[in-house]
């Protein structure tokens, strides 16, 4: 079984292809902006690497966030229009579990808040269960929190994306990490109860009403 993952809910995006769980190969990536021939360019060497095609692939695999709206919209369009043309399965995974996984694997911690700078004066977090070496379970549901009103344990470590935006908040935080396509992968593999196929965005969508003149 071959599993496409594709995460792109920070500004550090990743490709990884899995076979039967290994990890065969990854491209990991630095963009303030997604651009959507910065993946294709990626994919396209990962394949070659491989010497994979997109007829062997079985699942893929998108992270759904909480982050960065425009990459989460922008890896389901990809991810939905790679996998149209065999029906192949398509599968979301939070990024927030991807990444408090390599959180465990790192730390060891049996507990991780996931968190993230959510603007308009609030952070969205999540805290999360390790309930073995290769999974981990959203202990209580995402929350946004005003920045004034944060509370978190001393003994849970925090792990974010957007770290030093929250070194105010989390003085403990360290440098910022970033959730990883091989982690997505090997999520949706496991995956047991499907997640919804639309990005997990904190705030509801803002509509700006049209001037005209």
């Amino acid at each position: 079984m071959i599993t496409l993952g594709i995460e792109c809910s920070s500004r550090q995006g990743s490709v990884a292809l899995l076979k039967d769980g290994s990890l065969l190969a990854e491209k990991v990536w630095i963009a303030d902006r997604v651009r959507h021939n910065v993946i294709f360019k990626a994919l396209e060497a990962l394949l070659r690497e491989t010497d994979v095609s997109y007829d062997d692939i079985s699942l893929y695999a998108v992270g759904r966030g909480p982050g960065s709206f425009s990459g989460m919209r922008m890896s389901f369009a990809i991810a939905q229009a790679l996998a149209l043309p065999d029906r192949t399965e398509v599968r979301a995974v939070s990024s927030g579990a991807a990444l408090a996984l390599a959180a465990a694997h790192e730390t060891g911690a049996k507990q991780i808040a996931v968190a993230g700078d959510a603007r308009r004066g609030q952070i969205w977090i999540g805290f999360f269960q390790t309930a073995d070496t290769d999974f981990v379970e959203l202990s209580k549901g995402w929350n946004l929190v005003p920045y004034e009103e944060v509370e978190l344990p001393e003994d849970i470590p925090v792990v974010s994306p957007e770290a030093e935006r929250l070194e105010n908040i989390f003085p403990a935080i360290g440098k910022a990490q970033f959730p990883l396509a091989r982690d997505v992968a090997g999520l949706a593999v496991q995956q047991k109860i499907p997640e919804p196929l639309e990005p997990l965005y904190m705030h509801p969508p803002v509509f700006i009403e049209p001037k005209f003149s």
